[in-house]
């Protein structure tokens, strides 16, 4: 727990009290951000008012979903939020992800579209950087594994076809569909991302290995290839 902490007054601890009982008996419903993100708060740090840096670090982001896009870095040049709190904030995401992908684990299906676009979404969720995965599919549409092969904050800007056909051979794949994010929040693909996409086919073609989509996530929005009649 954060050890950056003031005394503490009893009318704070009736407080988080009050916020708990509230939680529990209705969950979020009615909860301003603030408070949210305050009562999370008030597992990280135990002995400390913590409405105003529930504030802080909204005014500081600007809103409830950028402060858990933060890194750990940056939430922590917030007054008052040290490493523990901040390891908190930026595991919500990535737990919020993981529900999205609808129990991720190898063997189950994408063959629906539906499916497979909540997949995506929930594999890229709320990423500020672009990531490109690629999801190696058996002959029955069932998720073998996913694979990140690019991403922006590594330095990482291009994707290499050959890469890419190497990694579904290993894990005998018999079709794949591609994934990754715009960060600036137009779910459009660029001139690039048409062309990587048909030489991606025409690599897999030849391997026996189907690109069976590709699908561009942005924010709440998702583009696939397949239904916009880009990959045939």
């Amino acid at each position: 727990m954060d050890t950056q902490q003031g005394p503490q007054a009893p009318g704070y601890l009736g407080h988080r009290d009050r916020l708990r009982e509230r939680f529990l008996k209705a969950g979020l419903e009615g909860f301003a951000p603030h408070e949210a993100l305050e009562l999370l708060l008030t597992y990280a740090i135990p002995r400390r008012d913590v409405k105003p840096l529930a504030r802080a670090l909204i005014h500081h982001f600007g809103s409830f979903n950028r402060v858990l896009e933060a890194s750990h870095q940056d939430l922590q040049a917030v007054r008052g939020i040290g490493p523990h709190a901040a390891s908190l904030l930026c595991l919500l995401l990535p737990l919020l992800r993981l529900y999205r992908q609808g129990q991720s684990e190898e063997g189950i299906s994408l063959s629906d579209p539906q499916r497979l676009l909540a997949h995506c979404q929930g594999l890229l969720m709320g990423e500020r950087v672009e990531r490109f995965y690629v999801l190696a599919l058996d002959a029955r549409g069932r998720l073998i594994t996913s694979t990140r092969v690019s991403s922006g904050d590594d330095g990482e800007t291009a994707v290499y076809p050959r890469l890419v056909a190497a990694e579904l051979l290993r894990v005998g794949a018999a079709a794949c569909v591609l994934a990754h994010n715009h960060p600036s929040g137009l779910a459009q693909p660029s001139k690039a991302d048409i062309q990587l996409t048909r030489a991606l086919r025409d690599i897999l073609a030849p391997l026996s290995i189907q690109l069976r989509d590709h699908v561009l996530i942005a924010g709440d929005s998702a583009f696939s290839f397949l239904q916009q009649g880009l990959i045939t």
